[in-house]
């Protein structure tokens, strides 16, 4: 894999870990794939793929994440023949966690580098600008890093995505577990805080009066009582948080981005905040590396996923063992959807027996998948059929406690 700038892939234990799997990829056969069986080394000119990510700037530590399992399952599928027997070539630019560089830079990657596919770059402010641009080339943009409804509406297909809930969906779960509870035990209150992110504030709003959290909160029956909107830029929330307390909020549900996620878990727990339910429904904070590493601000707090190991679907186990390999206990959510838009990249064109976008476009659209993230077909516009996971983190476990068919416990609510 080639890097228009020097490596930035998160720290040591990130880039050790890859290289410490390649040969368990191998072994293992964890991505899914008619190719897997073969054992002559692929030849000719390579298919090559390319994509920007944030491998500095706000973004580089979820970036990283894509980026080391771009290299692995590019080493596994060259180790097992390639793509139509020939080899693979990924191509990531560093796109510093910028729109503006990002559109730039997969200018160049289709008009000078002629790659045959296009990732897509992480968050949705870095990525709605490619939508269009890979459109205009007649590509199809291969997104596992962001999501956004009214873009995949807009691109009908020629987006295809690996989230498996899209901007409006993101609350939809802990609202479901809210319903699920005793009546007794169920809280009637609720506190949003939403980073002005174009992601975040459609998981507030919904999208074409659909979904979003204060959607969820009407038809579910529940008062917001506070319902605040904050600069992504912020970096002391203690105002805030003191504000969502008083407004006797019992379930705080922030829509935020990494760091304002963090900062936020942080504040409820300076000051001694203990809502019935906490939950990050934003960006998928609690999978990351650096969640442990809050302490006790994490201690009941409710996060989301796309999958859950104990589902066993194609490649969770090999990603596992690469969390582990980096001291991790939670698969992060951007390695499934990273490794799951590759699998469907991978079958499309196996499937379709080219690399004509077309013709691959066409195969996806109408056959089943089998990914990270789940077995199934594509809905019209591109994007997954919905599954959300609820986790809670209690001491130094996280658990999915939604839904009952994943739950390995029980939802702790209201904390000792």
């Amino acid at each position: 894999m080639r890097h228009r700038t020097g490596s930035v892939v998160r720290k040591a234990a990130v880039a050790a870990g890859a290289a410490g799997l390649a040969a368990m990829l191998v072994a293992t056969g964890a991505v899914a794939s008619a190719q897997a069986t073969r054992t002559a080394s692929p030849h000719g000119a390579p298919i090559t793929i390319g994509g920007t990510l944030g491998l500095t700037g706000s973004f580089s530590e979820p970036s990283a994440d894509y980026d080391a399992v771009y290299k692995l399952w590019q080493q596994q599928v060259n180790s097992s023949g390639g793509l139509l027997g020939r080899p693979v070539k990924i191509t990531i630019l560093n796109d510093n966690s910028s729109p503006s560089t990002a559109a730039t830079e997969y200018q160049t990657l289709i008009s000078q580098d002629h790659v045959d596919f296009l990732l897509a770059p992480y968050t949705t402010y870095v990525g709605a600008p490619i939508v269009p641009i890979a459109r205009a080339a007649g590509k199809i943009l291969f997104n596992g890093g962001f999501v956004g409804i009214q873009y995949f509406n807009q691109d009908k297909g020629w987006m295809v995505g690996s989230y498996t809930y899209q901007e409006p969906e993101y609350p939809e779960g802990v609202f479901k577990l809210i319903e699920s509870m005793p009546a007794s035990k169920r809280p009637t209150k609720i506190a949003i805080l939403t980073d002005e992110n174009p992601f975040t504030v459609v998981a507030q709003n919904g999208y074409d009066h659909a979904g979003g959290a204060l959607g969820y909160a009407r038809q579910y029956h529940l008062k917001v009582v506070f319902d605040q909107e904050y600069p992504s830029t912020t970096t002391d929330f203690t105002q805030l948080v003191e504000k969502a307390k008083a407004s006797g909020a019992q379930v705080l549900i922030v829509l935020g981005l990494p760091d304002d996620s963090d900062l936020i878990a942080k504040t409820v727990k300076v000051i001694g905040w203990k809502p019935a339910l906490e939950c990050m429904c934003g960006s998928q904070v609690t999978t990351l590396a650096n969640w442990p590493s809050l302490g006790s601000a994490t201690d009941g707090v409710l996060g989301t996923d796309v999958a859950w190991v104990t589902q066993n679907y194609p490649g969770l186990s090999m990603l596992q063992a690469f969390a582990s390999k980096r001291h991790e206990q939670v698969i992060p959510n951007y390695d499934i959807t990273a490794l799951a838009i590759l699998q469907m990249l991978q079958q499309g064109v196996e499937g379709a027996k080219s690399i004509d976008q077309t013709k691959v476009r066409a195969w996806l659209l109408s056959h089943e998948v089998h990914t990270a993230v789940g077995n199934f077909r594509l809905n019209k516009n591109g994007t997954t059929p919905f599954n959300e996971i609820i986790t809670q983190t209690i001491g130094s476990q996280q658990k999915p406690v939604w839904p009952p068919s994943v739950a390995t416990a029980k939802l702790v609510s209201p904390l000792p």
